[in-house]
């Protein structure tokens, strides 16, 4: 549910500190190759032997287009050049897929790698769509008016981004000491090459970039939880492959990056940061179970279209498609449209974190259906219209009696009325409305009582 940023794929240390710990535990054996000559069988059963060349090991440094840090000395970038071009065809055999071009790899210093994220984040966030999201997230009781979402968005991306991949120009941005990479750094290239070579052959940003213009949010998430997991399940392979010594030492780094601004956002921030790598990755293991490697490549091309989808991969092999509702058309004269959207399974649980227990949470959002939301937008008023279509009469119950807590405690309107068949609670300048009609819902809510008066008139509640 937080702002998408359009440009930026990207390798997060909190997902990569679980990544990491695998690789300790599940790492084992020894790994060898082999050269020479090998012998073969025809088809008439004549044994014969043939000389191969040796393999090829990496791709040749000069032939990697990109630029350095001046804090690098030239020999030192050429090689993490030649790491880069080693990386390159290890990402290539475990991911079956050659890459169309080389792409190109920006090698940073710290320094230089922080400013560069956090003038890509500033400039991807729009002041303006960041503040009316403010207002919803408000709304919502899901912030408590004190915190800042552009500040924390700038934050975290800033202390938890160990290197990215822009989809737009097809460049790769990694940090680096000044000596050479670390294993830790190895690990983030991996995953940012797997990005690379996975859009060279399925273009994802560009319907990553269609989604998000369009304001599928469920269905962003979606394909985020794709791209990321893919990279992310590949990124585990090359771990679970490192020295034990290199994933101590990769352990070692992960824990010294500042986690403070990670500490300090509310709960669900954090799920929502980290959705693509630890649910994307699940959903990866249980498609490369099923079908492998080529299971994989036809997600791509037959995308998810719901994080219920990625939260239950049985959903998505099965291909069930959300149940047919009709989309929110309700007005509100002199207020702005801010988003026509699906809130999805993952949106709910979002919404509800701090209110319900993980279990009750699970239970409260697993009944999702479909549903449709408009949020409109009025100077520092919000006001918001949700129609909700559950799988069952017990699903749609059981999540309007977590809304109803919800509102009560965290958006504060805790005064209840019977109205109509629903029920109507204020309190702190909130209006609520919430009605079921056997498995569907309607949720309205706004700062401003006359508004949700007329969402509640328009949907025939």
């Amino acid at each position: 549910m937080t702002p998408t940023l359009r440009r930026l794929l990207v390798v997060l240390t909190i997902a990569a500190f679980a990544l990491v710990a695998a690789a300790c535990d599940n790492s084992s054996g020894e790994t060898t190759t082999t050269s020479g000559p090998t012998t073969t069988t025809d088809r008439s059963g004549t044994v014969g032997t043939t000389t191969t060349m040796p393999p090829l090991v990496s791709i040749p440094p000069e032939q990697i287009p990109g630029t350095h840090s001046p804090s690098i000395p030239d020999d030192v970038a050429l090689a993490m050049r030649a790491d880069i071009g080693v990386l390159m065809l290890v990402a290539e055999e475990s991911r079956a897929l050659p890459f169309l071009q080389i792409p190109t790899v920006t090698i940073l210093d710290l320094a230089a790698f922080q400013a560069r994220v956090a003038a890509t984040v500033e400039e991807d966030l729009d002041p303006v769509e960041i503040a009316r999201d403010q207002a919803f997230y408000e709304l919502l009781g899901m912030l408590d008016g004190e915190t800042d979402l552009g500040d924390i968005l700038v934050s975290l991306y800033s202390e938890q981004v160990a290197g990215f991949y822009d989809g737009d120009t097809g460049e790769i941005v990694v940090p680096a000491a000044t000596d050479g990479f670390s294993a830790f750094q190895k690990i983030t290239i991996v995953h940012e090459l797997v990005h690379a070579l996975t859009d060279q052959h399925f273009d994802f940003n560009d319907e990553f970039e269609f989604l998000d213009d369009a304001g599928n949010i469920d269905e962003v998430s979606a394909l985020l939880a794709v791209v990321e997991g893919d990279a992310t399940y590949q990124q585990l392979l090359y771990l679970e492959d490192l020295d034990p010594f290199d994933a101590a030492d990769a352990v070692r780094e992960m824990l010294s990056f500042d986690q403070s601004a990670l500490d300090s956002v509310p709960s669900w921030v954090a799920m929502d940061l980290s959705f693509p790598y630890d649910r994307g990755l699940a959903f990866m293991a249980a498609i490369i179970a099923d079908g492998g490697l080529k299971g994989v490549d036809e997600v791509y091309q037959d995308l998810p279209t719901t994080s219920e989808q990625i939260l239950e991969p049985r959903k998505y092999l099965r291909r069930e498609h959300p149940l047919e509702l009709p989309r929110v058309t309700a007005t509100l004269p002199g207020w702005e449209i801010h988003q026509d959207a699906t809130m999805g399974e993952w949106g709910v649980r979002l919404i509800l974190t701090d209110t319900l227990t993980p279990g009750m949470l699970t239970q409260a959002a697993a009944g999702w259906g479909n549903d449709s939301c408009r949020v409109f937008i009025n100077g520092d008023d919000v006001a918001m219209a949700w129609s909700y279509l559950a799988e069952s009469e017990q699903d749609a119950e059981d999540l309007v009696n977590a809304l109803i807590s919800h509102a009560r405690g965290a958006m504060g309107a805790s005064s209840s009325t019977e109205s109509g068949g629903g029920l109507i609670l204020e309190g702190g300048g909130t209006y609520v409305f919430i009605d079921r009609m056997d498995d569907r819902f309607v949720f309205i809510a706004s700062t401003v009582r006359n508004a949700g008066g007329s969402l509640r008139t328009q949907m025939g509640v």
